[in-house]
């Protein structure tokens, strides 16, 4: 079996400096491993790096960077087999990331497992979200 790393080239994906988030901390946006899809896990700063002022508006930049990665390896998110989220603050906004997963990710469901932990990488991140995908025709 072979790997493919697939790292999107979109600038949001850079850090401050300009360096490619992958690059800067070594390891792929996702790999690409026979016929199943590993991505990592993604947060929801806006695209400039700046913070949004309310969860809601982190958990649809985490899926929409999500599916960037997806569309990268000609994927989707009608794709994924394993979702993964992990929460700041579950309880507090539980109900309103469940909304907005539900314009993400349709019928039939992936396997979803929800975890609370008490922080991520960046101050002031709620969510952060990774899944595994099933694409088919792998070598």
């Amino acid at each position: 079996m072979t790997k493919q790393a697939i790292n999107p080239t979109d600038p949001m994906f850079n850090a401050a400096d300009g360096k490619s988030i992958f690059d800067k901390f070594g390891y792929s946006a996702a790999v690409r491993a026979g016929d199943f899809l590993y991505v990592a896990g993604q947060i929801g700063p806006n695209p400039d790096g700046s913070l949004p002022d309310d969860d809601a508006t982190q958990f649809r930049n985490a899926f929409d960077r999500l599916k960037l990665v997806l569309e990268a390896a000609g994927a989707s998110l009608d794709d994924i087999v394993e979702l993964v989220s992990y929460h700041v603050g579950l309880q507090s906004h539980l109900a309103d990331f469940v909304k907005v997963k539900e314009a993400y990710i349709k019928a039939p469901f992936p396997t979803w497992t929800i975890l609370e932990i008490a922080g991520l990488a960046r101050p002031g991140l709620v969510i952060e979200i990774k899944a595994v995908a099933y694409v088919g025709g792998g070598s």
